[in-house]
C-alpha cells in the first residue's frame, strides 16, 4: 500500500512573493533551502544518496545514529510524493532455499518530473508474532523508520504521470531468519531530499517447516439484486442484466466462486428473474450461478433481502406463509433443496442489535452474520463464533474479522465502497483504499500467521464477509483465495463449518439491545406496509378459486421498500413506499365498489333491495353486500354471496323486512367472503311504507266489488223494458204468418205466399 506524506505542498513562497515582493521571496526561498539541508533530531539523510553539496549534517543523537545504520529516511521530498505499490511476490511463503522476487511499480502523480531517485528493498529478519505488530507496520506513515540492509537500484527519470516497474531478488538464506512468521518488507523510493514514497508489506518465511494446527478461514459473498420496484418487471430484468454483465458485480461474484472457496448468500428472487429471462446473457449467468452454488455452501436469503433491523424495530411478526420474511417470489422457480434457509444477514456496515438477532431466531434463521461488535475484552483473537441470547432464543453468530475483511476488500473491491466501516466500530478503515493483489495476499498471510503464532494449539475459526455491494476484481480475488488455500497454516473452508464450531468461553463486548440506524426505514413506514399487507391478504379471498393471484404480487410489491439495497437512497425509498401504499390501497378499496343510486320506495313488508356492485378486477370476485339501516323499522335478512364477473357490474339483491313506515338511511358495505370490509360506505335513502301494498290490494278489490254491485243494482232498478216481446206476442206473430192449406192441392206441394 502506498503512503503519502501528511505535509501538503506549501504556498508560503507564493504568498510571500505577493506580499513582500521579489526580494522577500528570494530571501524566504534561501531560508527554506538552508533548512532543508539540516537533519532533524529524529531523521537522517538517505543512505542511497549523499547530502547536497555545500551543506554540513547536523549533530545527531545515539538513537539517530542507530537509525542511520538501518536506513531510516525521514526528510520530506521537495519534488513531491510518488505512489509505490508491490505488484508481485514470487513466493508468498518462502522456505529455506527459496529466492524471492519482489516487483514494485512507482508512479509519479505530481506535476513535475522526478530524477535522481533510487528504489530500495528492505527486509527485516525479525519475525512478527502478534497481530498488533502486523497492524503497526502496515499502518506506519511515510516517514516512519524501516529496518534492514537496503538493496538499491536507480530509478532514473520519471515524467509526470509516468510509471516504472522495478524488481528485486531477495535470498532469505543470506540472513539470519529463524522460526515461522511474517517479516517486515518495504520498497522505498528516495532522493537527495528525502523519501518520496514507500510501500510496506510482508515476507512470510517458514524456517522450520513444522506442522501447525491451521486456522480455519471462510469467505462469504452475496448475490443480491438492485433497489427496484417489482411492479415494473421489465426494469427489474434490465437492471439485473446490467449487474450480471461481464465484469460487473454479480458476474464477478460467480467468477470468484468458480475459481476459489467462496460461500454464497443468494436472494432467490434474483435467480427467479434470471432463470425466466428472455435475455440469453442473463439466463446463461443464472446457469453458471446455479452450477457453482451446487458446489459450495449456499444460503437462501428471504426473497428480496428485507432489512431485518427495520422489521425488528417496528415489531413486525415474521411467522406465517405471507409474512415479509416469507414473501413469495415472482415466477414459480423453486429453491434447490441443497440451499440452506436457516441463515440471516443483517444490513452491512452496522453492528446489529439483540432485537434484530431475536427476530432472526423467531423467523427460523438462527445462524446470523455479525459484522462488528462482540469483540473480545481480554484482547487477542478469539474464534469467530459467539452465542447471543435473545428473547426468541439463542442466535449463533459468525463474527466477521474486520481486519481480514478490510485487507481482502482493499485488494479486490472495485466499487470503492466503505464496506467495513460502521457507525459503531472504530477498528475499521475504508475499503476504497487501493492495494494490489500481492499486497492483500501478504497482509492476509501475515495476519493469519500471527494468529497461529499466538495460539499454536488451537487456532480460531475466522470469517471474511464481503458486503452486498462487493464488485470483485475477479482475478485478484481468485489469486488471493488460491494463495490462502496453499498456505500450510490456513484451512480455507465454508461458512457452515464456522457455524458448526463451538463458541469459545470468552468475555465479549455485548451487542446493544436496541439501536436504530439512520439508514433504516422508519417504523411508521414499516407499520404502514405491514397494515397494508394484511389488507391485501384479506382482500385476496374475493378470488375464491385462487386467492394467490392477488396476494402474491401484492405482498411482493410491499416487500420491495424493505430491501437492504433501498438503504442506499432513503429519499427514493420513501417515494417507493408512498407509491406502493397508494397502489395497494387502490387494489383493496377501489377495485370493487358500490355504484351510487337514487332513493328507493319500499312499500311491502318483505322484499329485496338491489345494490349494484362494480368489479374492475381482471378476474371474477365473490362478495357479500350488507345493508345497515339506521332505524329498526327496516331489518336486513340473511347474507348471500354473489360472484361479480370480471370487469362487469351486477345488482345484488339484499333481502329486507319492513316493520314500520318512515324514511330510513341505509349504508351499503361490500365484504369479502371472510367478512372483511372492502369498500367505503355508500349511503342512500329508503322510504319505507310498511303494509301499503296490502292496503292498496284491498282497496282495489273493494272498488271492483262496488262496481259489480252497482251494475246489478242499476239493472234491477230499471225493471223490464216496454219493448221486450212476451211469449204471447211471439205465438200471435207466428200464427198470423202461417198460411192455410188449399183444398185439392197435392200432398207434396208447398203453399207460396202471395206478394
Amino acid at each position: 500500500m502506498t503512503q503519502h506524506p501528511d505535509l501538503a505542498h506549501s504556498s508560503a513562497l507564493r504568498r510571500a512573493a505577493r506580499h513582500t515582493g521579489k526580494t522577500g521571496a528570494v530571501l524566504l526561498a534561501a531560508m527554506l533551502l538552508a533548512g532543508s539541508t539540516m537533519v532533524p533530531a529524529n531523521a537522517t539523510l538517505p543512505t542511497s544518496g549523499g547530502a547536497p553539496t555545500g551543506t554540513a549534517p547536523a549533530p545527531v543523537s545515539d538513537t539517530v545514529a542507530a537509525d542511520l545504520s538501518e536506513g531510516v529516511h525521514a526528510a520530506p521530498s521537495a519534488q513531491g510524493t510518488l505512489d509505490v505499490s508491490i505488484t508481485a511476490v514470487s513466493h508468498p511463503t518462502a522456505k529455506p532455499g527459496d529466492k524471492v522476487t519482489i516487483r514494485a511499480k512507482v508512479t509519479n502523480h505530481t506535476g513535475a518530473a522526478v530524477s535522481g531517485a533510487d528504489a530500495s528493498l528492505y527486509v527485516d529478519y525479525a519475525a512478527l508474532t502478534s497481530r498488533s505488530q502486523v497492524s503497526e507496520w502496515a499502518s506506519a506513515g511515510l516517514l516512519d523508520p524501516v529496518k534492514g540492509q537496503p538493496t538499491t537500484k536507480p530509478l532514473g527519470r520519471l515524467s509526470p504521470g509516468a510509471s516504472k516497474d522495478v524488481s528485486f531478488t531477495y535470498d532469505p538464506g543470506a540472513q539470519t531468519f529463524l522460526g515461522f512468521g511474517p517479516r517486515r518488507l518495504a520498497v522505498s523510493v528516495d532522493d537527495a531530499t528525502g523519501r518520496l514514497g514507500i510501500a510496506r508489506s510482508f515476507l512470510l518465511y517458514d524456517a522450520d517447516g513444522a506442522e501447525r494446527a491451521p486456522v480455519r478461514l471462510s469467505v462469504l459473498a452475496g448475490v443480491t439484486g438492485p433497489a427496484t420496484d417489482p411492479a415494473d418487471r421489465s426494469m427489474v430484468e434490465i437492471e439485473l442484466a446490467q449487474l450480471a454483465a461481464a465484469g460487473q458485480r454479480l458476474d464477478g461474484v460467480v467468477e470468484v466462486a468458480e475459481g476459489g472457496m467462496l460461500s454464497l448468500a443468494v436472494d432467490p428472487a434474483v435467480v427467479a428473474v434470471a432463470v425466466k429471462s428472455n435475455d440469453s446473457a442473463l439466463a446463461a449467468w443464472s446457469d453458471r450461478l446455479l452450477e457453482v452454488a451446487g458446489n459450495t455452501t449456499t444460503y437462501a436469503l428471504p426473497d428480496r433481502d428485507p432489512d431485518l433491523a427495520a422489521l425488528a424495530h417496528a415489531n413486525i411478526r415474521t411467522t406465517g406463509p405471507r409474512s415479509f420474511l416469507r414473501a413469495p417470489r415472482m415466477g414459480s422457480w423453486p429453491v434447490p433443496e441443497s440451499w440452506r434457509s436457516n441463515f440471516a444477514w443483517p444490513a452491512d456496515g452496522f453492528v446489529p442489535d439483540v432485537q434484530t438477532l431475536g427476530l432472526a431466531v423467531s423467523a427460523g434463521r438462527p445462524n446470523v452474520v455479525v459484522s462488528g461488535g462482540l469483540g473480545v475484552k481480554e484482547g487477542g483473537t478469539a474464534t469467530g463464533r459467539a452465542e447471543v441470547r435473545t428473547s426468541s432464543g439463542t442466535a449463533h453468530a459468525a463474527v466477521t474479522d474486520s481486519t481480514l475483511t478490510h485487507a481482502f476488500l482493499s485488494a479486490t473491491d472495485l466499487s470503492q465502497a466503505e464496506a467495513t466501516s460502521t457507525e459503531n466500530a472504530a477498528d475499521t478503515k475504508s475499503a476504497g483504499t487501493t492495494t494490489t493483489a500481492a499486497e492483500g495476499t501478504q497482509r492476509l498471510l501475515a495476519e493469519t500467521a500471527a494468529v497461529v503464532s499466538q495460539a499454536p494449539a488451537e487456532p480460531p475459526t475466522m470469517s471474511i464477509v464481503a458486503p452486498r455491494t462487493w464488485t470483485p476484481d475477479a482475478a485478484a480475488a481468485t489469486a488471493i483465495l488460491k494463495a490462502l488455500d496453499e498456505a500450510e497454516w490456513i484451512e480455507t473452508t465454508t461458512l457452515d463449518k464456522v457455524f458448526a464450531h463451538d463458541a469459545p468461553d470468552v468475555v465479549r463486548t455485548p451487542l446493544p439491545n436496541r439501536r436504530v440506524a439512520e439508514a433504516e426505514l422508519s417504523t411508521t413506514s414499516v407499520a404502514a406496509l405491514e397494515k397494508t399487507r394484511d389488507a391485501v391478504v384479506t382482500f385476496s379471498s374475493v378470488a375464491v378459486e385462487n386467492p394467490g393471484t392477488i396476494w402474491r404480487p401484492g405482498v411482493t410489491r410491499l416487500t420491495a421498500p424493505l430491501a437492504v439495497a433501498q438503504r442506499a437512497d432513503p429519499g427514493l425509498r420513501e417515494l417507493l413506499v408512498r407509491r406502493t401504499l397508494d397502489a395497494s390501497n387502490q387494489l383493496t378499496r377501489q377495485s370493487i365498489s358500490v355504484v351510487p343510486r337514487q332513493d328507493i320506495n319500499f312499500i311491502t313488508d318483505v322484499g329485496n333491495i338491489p345494490v349494484r356492485v362494480r368489479n374492475s378486477l381482471d378476474m371474477d370476485a365473490t362478495v357479500t353486500v350488507v345493508l345497515r339501516p339506521d332505524h329498526p323499522r327496516l331489518t336486513v335478512g340473511a347474507r348471500t354471496a354473489e360472484t361479480v364477473p370480471a370487469g362487469q357490474e351486477i345488482d345484488v339483491q339484499v333481502p329486507v323486512r319492513a316493520i314500520g313506515s318512515g324514511d330510513v338511511e341505509v349504508t351499503a358495505q361490500v365484504l369479502t367472503p371472510t367478512g372483511a370490509k372492502i369498500t367505503d360506505d355508500s349511503s342512500f335513502q329508503v322510504r319505507v311504507r310498511a303494509g301499503w301494498e296490502e292496503v292498496g290490494t284491498w282497496i282495489a278489490a273493494g272498488l271492483v266489488a262496488l262496481l259489480f254491485l252497482a251494475g246489478i243494482w242499476r239493472t234491477v232498478r230499471r225493471g223490464r223494458s216496454p219493448y221486450r216481446a212476451t211469449r204471447e206476442d211471439v205465438e200471435e206473430a207466428t200464427a198470423a204468418e202461417a198460411p192455410e192449406p188449399m183444398s185439392g192441392a197435392a200432398a207434396d206441394s208447398v203453399a207460396v205466399r202471395a206478394e
